[in-house]
């Protein structure tokens, strides 16, 4: 027997999705979680990098106060007292950015004892600023001075003489006055930009007394 159409029970099956509103909210907060991860990943790169520079002034500015400390305190060592270049000058040149120290170590072959005299090119030291590349050459002997250590800005070098009494003496020194120095501070300092354009530049500074152990004369 068939029933009547009014008892047949229809059922129909609910369509499920997401309003545009909903998209739109899901959307936006995506985009919100997405751009705070960009910045944190952006900050981390940023301190890395900053780190990374650091890093690299540092050991610079290291290298460089290191290798003047030693050098310095063997300007006027002389082994050989009575060599036909006894008395030599310890200092050549002594200015607020520039230097040339000497002293006797060998003989004019690597290898031979000292002979009194420092004439052979390892026995002449000079270091000197170059104030437009902005970086400290050394050398050797009367070569040309090679860059040695970079990234120093234009008061990043300095050189300060003092007598044995603790008298400062002005740069740059005649050879009377090269003779008198006991001591000299060393100061190097080392800078680059900062990854973040708006911040302090990253500075890295070195300083150093040495006293000259070596009398003149």
């Amino acid at each position: 027997m068939n029933r009547p159409a009014s008892h047949l029970q229809h059922k129909t099956c609910g369509a499920s999705g997401f309003t545009l509103v909903e998209v739109l909210v899901a959307l936006t907060i995506g985009g919100i979680f997405c751009l705070a991860l960009y910045g944190f990943y952006s900050l981390h790169v940023r301190v890395l990098k900053a780190e990374e520079i650091r890093l690299h002034i540092q050991e610079n500015g290291r290298l460089a106060i290191d290798f003047l400390v030693r050098e310095l305190r063997l300007a006027g060592a002389r082994p050989v007292r009575d060599g036909p270049c006894a008395g030599f000058a310890r200092l050549t040149r002594a200015e607020e950015q520039a230097i040339t120290l000497q002293y006797d170590f060998r003989g004019d072959v690597a290898g031979t004892p000292p002979d009194g005299c420092p004439d052979d090119p390892l026995e002449i030291i000079s270091y000197v600023y170059d104030a437009d590349a902005q970086l400290l050459r050394r050398a050797t002997g009367r070569g040309a001075p090679q860059p040695f250590i970079n990234d120093v800005p234009p008061d990043g070098f300095l050189l300060r003489y003092f007598d044995r009494n603790g008298n400062e003496l002005v740069p740059p020194l005649a050879g009377a006055e090269r003779a008198a120095v006991g001591s000299i501070i060393v100061s190097v300092r080392t800078s680059r930009p900062h990854p973040y354009s708006h911040a302090e530049p990253l500075a890295v500074t070195f300083s150093s007394t040495v006293f000259l152990p070596n009398p003149p004369g």
